[in-house]
């Protein structure tokens, strides 16, 4: 894997390149092979992601005084949620350089939001470990500079779960309902699996490498999913069990 290009196009030159090429290498590219959990991104991506959001939050912290910590929750959680960091590293063609088993290649796994974010974050530990925290804190602020500079104005954008809420209100129905069903995979990188009830009728299910992650899934995939059924299985059973009820009154 020829990362030359790749260094130079984050003007960062590794003393450890075993660094990023174990932050650029997801599991499935060992499977069946018995290799060191070092060879592969999975512990970079855990150290990362708390070297992102301590810089992040400190961040906002210093620049942002009367926010209180609601907001600048608000704030980093817009910031550093999964879409976003796949994107970001969509731009620098983390994707193009991802190692992975054919059958996730063939899967279109490169270009996958979980996939492209865990290996930003791995790149993000890979750098500190390589680095120093005043070096990928350069890095990290420089990489988010459009996102912090218009980040009131990405506050007006509502995640999928506010979205959904205010549509199941706005017709008159339950709250949606969350059932983490499932966590599995290593304890350092899990997989939690959530379905979303609305009224009692199941109308979507998800996953995603944290359990907020996976609430938005499910949540963008209900909101999809309502657009075209227009509710009207949602009501109709709601109608119904009004009707068996009166009966008993």
């Amino acid at each position: 894997m020829n990362l030359e290009k790749l260094q130079s196009n984050l003007n960062v030159n590794f003393t450890d390149i075993n660094l990023l090429e174990s932050a650029l290498t997801h599991k499935s590219f060992y499977i069946n092979k018995k290799i060191e959990i070092q060879k592969y991104n999975q512990r970079l991506e855990f150290l990362g992601d708390s070297v992102l959001d301590l810089i992040i939050t400190e961040y906002l912290f210093l620049k942002y005084p009367d926010d209180n910590e609601g907001i600048l929750t608000s704030k980093r959680s817009i910031l550093v949620d999964e879409k976003s960091l796949s994107s970001i590293s969509q731009k620098l063609k983390l994707n193009e350089y991802l190692r992975m088993s054919s059958e996730e290649i063939n899967r279109d796994g490169n270009l996958r939001d979980s996939a492209l974010a865990d290996a930003l974050e791995a790149l993000i530990g890979a750098i500190f470990i390589d680095k120093g925290y005043e070096f990928v804190k350069f890095f990290i602020i420089n990489l988010f500079k459009n996102s912090l500079e218009n980040i009131n104005e990405l506050q007006n954008y509502k995640d999928p779960k506010s979205l959904l809420q205010e549509i199941v209100q706005a017709e008159a129905l339950d709250p949606p309902k969350y059932v983490l069903i499932k966590v599995s995979g290593p304890s350092h990188n899990p997989i939690f699996k959530t379905d979303l009830y609305i009224n009692d009728i199941k109308i979507s299910s998800s996953d995603g490498n944290k359990k907020i992650i996976s609430e938005q899934n499910a949540a963008e995939m209900a909101i999809n999913y309502l657009e075209k059924n227009k509710f009207n299985d949602i009501k109709a059973k709601k109608t119904f069990f009004k009707k068996i009820m009166n009966r008993f009154r």
